[in-house]
C-alpha cells in the first residue's frame, strides 16, 4: 500500500486497473486507492507480470502487500474474499440495529475532529456583519460570484495583513506561513472534504469562485485528488443555520464559520481560536477588519 499523502496510515482498494497475469511496464496504471482525503490511482514503479494480493474492498495500512509483480511470470495467487457486509445486532427496544463502519473520508474527518478538541485550548469570538451590500454585488454579477466567494477574499486579505492567525502551533512553536492558502469545507453525506484555495490573498474573486466550483464539484464526484486537500494555512465553513462553531484544523491557528444571511441582510462570523497562538484582542481585530471589508464589498472584487 502506497503513501499517496502525509496524513495517510491505511488505503482501501477500489478497483484493479489490470488483472492477474496482466504484463505490467513503469507507469502503468494499476490501481485506484481510497485514502483519508482523495480517491488516488497509482502507476507502477517496476516491471513484471500482474499478481494481484489485495481484494477490491480491503483495507490495509501503508506497506502492506497488495499486489507483486513477478518477472518469471508466475500464476498469481487468488485474491482474499470480499469484506463482510454490515452486521446486524440482535433486536431489542431499540428495534433491529445495523452497524454500519464509518467511511474513509468520515473515519479521517472524525480523528481529526477528536484531535482538535483534545489538544487545541480554544475559544471562539462572533460578530455580525451587515452582507446584503455583499448579496446585492453577487446579484449583479448573475451568479458568477457567491457570498461564500467574497468570504474568502476577505478572509484571504485579511489573513495577510494579520499573519498570526494565518499560522500553525507545532512543537511548542509558532509557525507564520508565506502563503495565504484557505481550506474550504464542502460538506458531503455524513462528513466534509476541505479543497484548498491557494493563495486566496492575491487571487482575484472571480478566479477564487471558480477554482471553488471546481473543487467542490470534484469533491461531490469523488474525483478530487490528494493536492487539492493539501497546505491549507486556515479554514473556512458555512451553513445554512444561523450560527455554529468551527473546529480548528490542527495545526491551525484558528477557523472561520460563516452563519447564513438573515432576513435583515446579516450574518454571523464565528472566529475559533487556538489559545496558544492568539488572544481575544487578535480575533476582535481579525473579525472587525472582515466586517468592513464584507460591507464594502467593490473593493473586493478588485483586489489582488
Amino acid at each position: 500500500m502506497p503513501r499517496l499523502s502525509r496524513s495517510m496510515e491505511e488505503g482501501t482498494i477500489l478497483r484493479w486497473l489490470k488483472s492477474d497475469g496482466d504484463p505490467v511496464r513503469p507507469g502503468d496504471e494499476l490501481v485506484e486507492i481510497e485514502t483519508d482525503k482523495a480517491t488516488e490511482t497509482y502507476a507502477a514503479d517496476g516491471e513484471g507480470v500482474l499478481q494481484v494480493v489485495a481484494a477490491v474492498g480491503e483495507t490495509l495500512p501503508v506497506g502492506a502487500v497488495i499486489a507483486r509483480l513477478d518477472a518469471d511470470g508466475a500464476p498469481a495467487a487468488p485474491p482474499p474474499p470480499a469484506p463482510d457486509p454490515p452486521r446486524s445486532a440482535p433486536a431489542g427496544a431499540r428495534g433491529e440495529t445495523t452497524i454500519v463502519e464509518p467511511g474513509r473520508a468520515q473515519g479521517a474527518v472524525a480523528r481529526r475532529m477528536a484531535e482538535s478538541r483534545a489538544t487545541i485550548p480554544d475559544f471562539t469570538a462572533a460578530i455580525e456583519v451587515d452582507v446584503s451590500a455583499a448579496l446585492e454585488a453577487c446579484a449583479h454579477l448573475d451568479g458568477a460570484i457567491e457570498l461564500d466567494d467574497l468570504v474568502l477574499k476577505a478572509c484571504g486579505l485579511t489573513l495577510r495583513e494579520q499573519p498570526r492567525v494565518n499560522a500553525s502551533y507545532r512543537d511548542a512553536r509558532f509557525e507564520l506561513h508565506g502563503r495565504v492558502n484557505i481550506g474550504f469545507a464542502v460538506w458531503t453525506e455524513g462528513s466534509f472534504l476541505a479543497p484548498t484555495l491557494f493563495d486566496a490573498d492575491t487571487t482575484p474573486v472571480l478566479e477564487l469562485a471558480r477554482a471553488r466550483r471546481e473543487v467542490t464539484e470534484a469533491v461531490h464526484a469523488g474525483t478530487v485528488t490528494s493536492p487539492a486537500l493539501a497546505g491549507a494555512t486556515f479554514s473556512i465553513a458555512s451553513a445554512a443555520v444561523t450560527r455554529f462553531t468551527p473546529i480548528i484544523t490542527p495545526p491551525h491557528a484558528a477557523a472561520l464559520a460563516t452563519g447564513a444571511p438573515g432576513a435583515r441582510g446579516t450574518a454571523e462570523l464565528t472566529l475559533a481560536c487556538d489559545h496558544r497562538i492568539l488572544v481575544a484582542a487578535d480575533a476582535a481585530t481579525f473579525l472587525a477588519r472582515l466586517r468592513e471589508l464584507l460591507e464594502r464589498p467593490a473593493a473586493l472584487l478588485v483586489a489582488r
